[in-house]
C-alpha cells in the first residue's frame, strides 16, 4: 500500500511537471540570471547571489502557473486536437490544475516579498521596480488567457507575449542594486524584437489551425507576415550592436565577434523564410535568442 502510495505522488508530481513545462520553465529561470548578470557592471557580489536565486524562483513558479493556465483555458479544443495532453487524459483535473496555479503563483508572491523584504533589511529601500514588474506580468497574463483574451488577437498577443521576455530580463537585473539599466535596456528590446518575430512566424506555422485566432499571417498574408518577422530581427540585431558601438555598460566594438553567431543566423534567415520553412525559421530565431543573451553575457564578463 505505502508504495503504491508513493508511486502515485511520484506520478502525480511528473504530471504537474509536465503540464508546467519544464523546459520553459528553466529557460525563463536562466533568463532572470543572464539579466541580473549583464546588469552588474563589475559581476554580482556575492551578497546578491540570494536575491537572484529568489528572483528565478518567483520566475519560475509564475511561468509555470501561466503556463496551466494556458492549459486550462485550451481544455475543450485540447480534448479534439490534444487530447494526449495532461487535462484531456485526466491525469490532472480542472480542478486540481486551478489549484496548481494558485499554489504556485503564491510561492511566486512570496519569493517577491521575501526578496523585497531582504533589500529592505538591507539597504531601507523597497524594490518597487521588482514589484512593478511583477505585477505587470501578472497582468499581461491575466488579459492574455482571460479577458480581454489578447491571445485570439494575433499580433497584440504577440506583443504581450514578447514584452514578458523582456521584462523577464529587466526583472533579474532588479536583484543587482547598482544595475546599469542603460546595457539592460538593449538587452531587453533585442529580445523583445527576436521573440515578436518568432511569434509571428509560428503563426505562420500555425495558420490551418488557428481557427480562434486573428493572426497577422491570417489578416495581411504569410509572405507579408514572413517578411514583418524578418525585419524585426534584423531591427533586433541592430539594437544588439548599437551597445557596443556606444560602449554602453564598458562593453566594446572588439566585443561584438560574441554576437557572430546570432547576427549570422538572423542575417541568413531570409532564405528559409522564403522557402517558406516556419518551423526551421521560429527554432533558428529560438537559437538566435539563445546565442544573442550568451553573447552579452560573455561580453561584460570580459570587461
Amino acid at each position: 500500500m505505502k508504495c503504491r502510495c508513493c508511486n502515485g505522488i511520484i506520478m502525480g508530481l511528473r504530471d504537474i511537471v509536465v503540464i508546467s513545462r519544464l523546459k520553459n520553465v528553466i529557460l525563463s529561470s536562466i533568463t532572470v540570471c543572464v539579466g541580473a548578470w549583464v546588469a552588474a557592471p563589475s559581476g554580482i557580489p556575492t551578497e546578491f547571489y540570494q536575491n537572484v536565486i529568489l528572483l528565478m524562483l518567483a520566475v519560475a513558479a509564475f511561468v509555470a502557473a501561466g503556463n496551466i493556465i494556458n492549459d486550462i483555458m485550451d481544455y475543450e479544443s485540447d480534448l479534439v486536437n490534444h487530447p494526449n495532453r495532461i487535462l484531456p487524459q485526466g491525469l490532472i483535473t480542472l480542478a486540481g490544475a486551478k489549484k496548481c496555479v494558485i499554489g504556485f503563483s503564491i510561492f511566486s508572491l512570496l519569493c517577491v516579498l521575501t526578496y523585497s523584504s531582504q533589500i529592505y533589511q538591507d539597504t531601507g529601500t523597497i524594490p518597487f521596480l521588482t514589484i512593478l514588474i511583477w505585477s505587470f506580468a501578472g497582468l499581461l497574463i491575466v488579459t492574455y488567457e482571460m479577458g480581454p483574451s489578447t491571445k485570439k488577437q494575433g499580433l497584440v498577443g504577440n506583443i504581450a507575449i514578447s514584452a514578458l521576455v523582456g521584462l523577464v530580463i529587466v526583472f533579474g537585473a532588479t536583484a543587482n542594486q547598482n544595475s546599469n539599466y542603460a546595457l539592460i535596456g538593449y538587452v531587453s528590446i533585442t529580445a523583445f524584437l527576436i521573440n515578436l518575430s518568432r511569434e509571428i512566424i509560428k503563426d505562420c506555422e500555425d495558420i490551418e489551425g488557428d481557427s480562434e485566432r486573428n493572426t497577422l499571417p491570417m489578416r495581411i498574408g504569410l509572405e507579408n507576415a514572413r517578411m514583418i518577422g524578418y525585419v524585426l530581427a534584423l531591427s533586433a540585431i541592430v539594437f544588439a550592436s548599437i551597445p557596443y558601438y556606444l560602449h554602453v555598460g564598458g562593453i566594446r566594438i572588439g566585443m561584438l565577434i560574441w554576437q557572430a553567431p546570432t547576427l549570422l543566423n538572423v542575417i541568413t534567415l531570409n532564405g528559409v523564410l522564403q522557402s517558406g520553412d516556419d518551423y526551421r525559421a521560429q527554432k533558428r530565431l529560438r537559437i538566435a535568442m539563445l546565442t544573442g543573451l550568451f553573447g552579452f553575457v560573455a561580453s561584460v564578463t570580459m570587461i
